[in-house]
């Protein structure tokens, strides 16, 4: 009796529905397997070719080889010629429309496109101004802060000036050096930050810290608009009055 071969049934394809699907195998712990997974058309060894490659690389690339219409993984003969049921459901419903349905289907079609990419647009807007009110407002912060320094700077400058010889004017001097370089700092952080979304927040403490100090030597306040220059930054919580400090660090009697 002759011996007869018969072909083992093809082994069905593995469908992922999604990237995150395809993405999990793509991981440390699976990513040995996913090497080793076949061509969900020819079913030949589809993917050694990654054996090597970290697989952070392979997640970027997870387009040149799994469909999104069938959920297929595919190696590189079969990803742009393969069965796609999706694609071949939708090749047999226009061959059946007649001419009034293919012409409603590419208005709609035409109809979604457009509003996708209105939509698509309109994000797009709405991400650009968002960026731009954050560039802005940081821009304006940081023109605040400069700002209050050039005002510091210059009237530290006049104290130290105006002061009488001694070790008080040589203070004040060595306060308006460090005064006029912050505000160099700060002027400079205006017009090319190195800080993006940040004001140099250490810079500006030095100054604040030398005027209070120029203050203590002088016996002068710097006056804007009538009242004491006010150096806290609108953005920042402002402290309690010493008054209150203290009494919160009180315990009481």
């Amino acid at each position: 009796m002759a011996a007869t071969n018969e072909a083992s049934p093809k082994k069905a394809p593995a469908f992922y529905k999604s990237e995150d699907e395809v993405r999990a195998l793509l991981t440390n712990d699976a990513f040995k397997k996913f090497c080793k997974k076949k061509c969900g058309e020819c079913g030949a060894p589809a993917f050694k070719k990654f054996a090597k490659v970290s697989p952070l690389v392979v997640r970027a690339q997870v387009g040149s080889f799994w469909c999104a219409s069938c959920g297929r993984l595919l190696c590189d003969a079969h990803r742009n010629q393969h069965t796609c049921e999706k694609e071949d459901a939708e090749r047999a419903r226009k061959r059946n429309q007649n001419v009034a349905q293919v012409r409603e289907s590419l208005r709609r079609e035409a109809a979604a496109k457009e509003a996708a990419d209105a939509e698509a647009a309109a994000a797009k807007r709405a991400a650009d101004d968002k960026k731009a009110a954050i560039f802005h407002m940081w821009k304006d912060r940081r023109k605040h802060a400069a700002g209050v320094s050039t005002t510091i700077a210059n009237m530290v400058q006049r104290w130290a000036v105006q002061a009488p010889s001694g070790r008080a004017q040589d203070e004040l001097l060595e306060l308006y050096t460090s005064c006029n370089r912050i505000n160099l700092r700060l002027w400079n952080e205006v017009s090319q930050p190195t800080l993006p979304g940040a004001v140099d927040d250490e810079a500006y403490d030095r100054l604040v810290a030398n005027y209070d100090r120029a203050r203590d030597l002088t016996g002068l306040v710097i006056v804007v608009d009538g009242q004491p220059l006010d150096t806290h930054l609108p953005w920042r919580p402002r402290p309690p009055p010493p008054d209150d400090a203290a009494a919160a660090g009180d315990g009481g009697p």
